[in-house]
């Protein structure tokens, strides 16, 4: 796979400031949360091979730095998982539970952002050998086209995905996955809520054509949300709406599903997760 930095001009423009995703002395500073659940978000799972190595060595593309998770290192966090007999939740088990406040035991819901190729060359495998159930969203009028130096995924390729049992297919804004000025555009304010509105409208009403999926779980891009949209969504289909912040979901959180908190998963920061999960 290519990845460029190419410039996308002033109208749109990738993320440039760094982020702290250490989630340092996370297990420590929740060690009393019993019952909860961590939903991990993931972007890129890249081959380890010279060329990747090469790419990130020059590059300062936060879609292979940041957003990126080796192959290796998925592998990795998902053998863990099943090992230590984690509770993997599908979507339908995280919604029902935080609905009913019925959270008990610690889980975690596994969900990937964008869908570029390497999800189903690369994860989609793995998954479905451990029957771990996830949940993609996906950008659906950029599906198929090169978006910030990846690759996304094909028509094709995700119908494959969305046939798997255990998977779900949810949105990520239709045109609206992009920066003015460094900041999300759907949180900007440069956008009225009829434009914004339309571009949700559409995006389910492509996925319904594609898939012949109604979808009821959104995740916004770069995590940053538009308050006026979650109050329309909330009303009109969407059961779950996603962020890109830490925290954990536990019972009588009200409205958490209208903002459910996320944890981005690189390369070093799962052994941060992990310390919480594995207490019993």
């Amino acid at each position: 796979m290519f990845f460029s930095g190419i410039q996308q001009g002033k109208a749109r423009q990738k993320v440039t400031q760094k982020v702290d995703y250490s989630y340092l002395n996370f297990a420590e500073k929740n060690s009393n949360v019993k019952d909860g659940v961590i939903v991990l978000a993931y972007h890129r799972i890249l081959k380890n091979n010279a060329t990747v190595s090469f790419a990130q060595k020059i590059s300062k593309n936060p879609q292979l730095q940041e957003y990126n998770v080796s192959q290796d290192e998925f592998i990795r966090q998902m053998d863990w998982l099943k090992k230590n007999h984690i509770s993997v939740w599908s979507m339908s088990q995280f919604i029902k539970h935080t609905k009913n406040n019925t959270i008990r035991g610690r889980h975690v819901v596994i969900t990937f952002d964008d869908i570029d190729t390497t999800l189903p060359r690369n994860a989609s495998q793995k998954l479905a050998e451990l029957s771990i159930p996830f949940t993609f969203f996906v950008i659906t009028g950029k599906v198929g086209q090169n978006l910030d130096g990846e690759q996304l995924a094909s028509w094709s390729e995700i119908t494959q995905l969305a046939m798997k049992s255990n998977v779900t297919v949810g949105l990520h804004t239709n045109d609206l996955h992009y920066q003015v000025d460094n900041h999300p555009i759907l949180s900007s304010g440069k956008l009225s809520q009829k434009a914004i509105i339309k571009d949700y409208q559409k995006s389910k009403q492509k996925l319904k054509k594609e898939l012949s999926i109604d979808p009821t779980v959104f995740a916004y891009p770069y995590g940053s949300s538009s308050k006026s949209l979650t109050e329309y969504m909330s009303s009109h289909g969407m059961a779950a709406i996603f962020l890109l912040e830490p925290g954990i979901v536990s019972n009588n959180m009200p409205d958490i599903l209208k903002h459910v908190p996320r944890f981005i998963v690189t390369n070093s920061n799962f052994t941060e997760l992990q310390k919480w999960l594995e207490v019993k």
